[in-house]
């Protein structure tokens, strides 16, 4: 890899920063950004629904212990055949991200209510499914029985329960504002914010919003400086034990139960 030079073009107005939606490769480019002294501002804003993520496949636990957690793909998998002998959970082996009725998943709710107060978010009467099937087995799913964990198994075992429950539970509800500054030769900026409007299912599930608060902008603005941040393109980045999981499941390489120990 041959790392290439590039910049990023901002627009400082009203204290805020603004950035140019392309990176310039040619320096002579820079040149069109020098002047601007003003801008006209717009600002959009609009209301989003975010959905709680499915429940787990094996690929997707995996994964996502990796990520929360740093356990090694073939740790979550030694984990959930663990807890699945102990009767935690359901068959990890699988590839479906559906909840059937004939798993009779209130009933795993309500048991789970004894230990968990989340489930009292669990509001919805049809449970979040991904696209994702398999005909053996249904998604990985806590069984409503407890057993004193510790450590990663404790990790794993919560992970399952609370993606469970949070598949119950009401979207999340964010406010979006995106503001865009146009100079008069066309060249524009961009900043843009969010702001929580309900939490829903993040008050299960770990999930973070990266929120910014922005004022509504419109009209001519002062554009206060433009500045050039220079900047030398990355290589793409390395494998790591979880992101190599998803791309041999994508290719059809090996099995679920055999990419952790390819």
């Amino acid at each position: 890899f041959k790392p290439v030079p590039y910049w990023k073009v901002i627009a400082l107005a009203n204290n805020i920063e603004f950035t140019h939606p392309k990176d310039i490769f040619k320096k002579s480019e820079l040149d069109d950004f020098k002047n601007i002294k003003e801008a006209n501002a717009e600002t959009i804003k609009k209301e989003e629904k975010i959905p709680p993520p499915p429940p787990f496949d094996l690929t997707s636990l995996q994964k996502e212990a990796h990520s929360k957690h740093n356990i090694s793909p073939s740790g979550t998998l030694k984990i959930a055949q663990s807890l699945y002998l102990d009767g935690l959970i359901s068959y990890p082996r699988t590839s479906s991200q559906k909840i059937p009725e004939q798993i009779k998943p209130l009933e795993i709710l309500k048991k789970l209510s004894k230990k968990y107060s989340e489930t009292k978010l669990a509001s919805r009467s049809s449970p979040v499914e991904g696209p994702k099937s398999d005909p053996a087995h249904p998604s990985i799913y806590p069984t409503g029985d407890f057993a004193n964990l510790e450590e990663d198994n404790k990790k794993i075992y919560e992970l399952i329960v609370k993606r469970f429950i949070s598949v119950f539970c009401p979207d999340a509800k964010t406010a979006n504002k995106k503001i865009t500054l146009t100079a008069d030769n066309g060249k524009n900026f961009t900043a843009s914010g969010l702001i929580v409007l309900e939490k829903g299912w993040t008050n299960v599930y770990p999930y973070k919003f990266e929120e910014r608060s922005l004022p509504d902008m419109f009209g001519k603005t002062k554009i206060d400086k433009i500045r050039f941040d220079e900047k030398m393109t990355q290589p793409p980045n390395r494998y790591t034990a979880a992101s190599l999981i998803s791309i041999l499941e994508k290719k059809n390489l090996g099995t679920k139960t055999t990419r952790s120990m390819i």
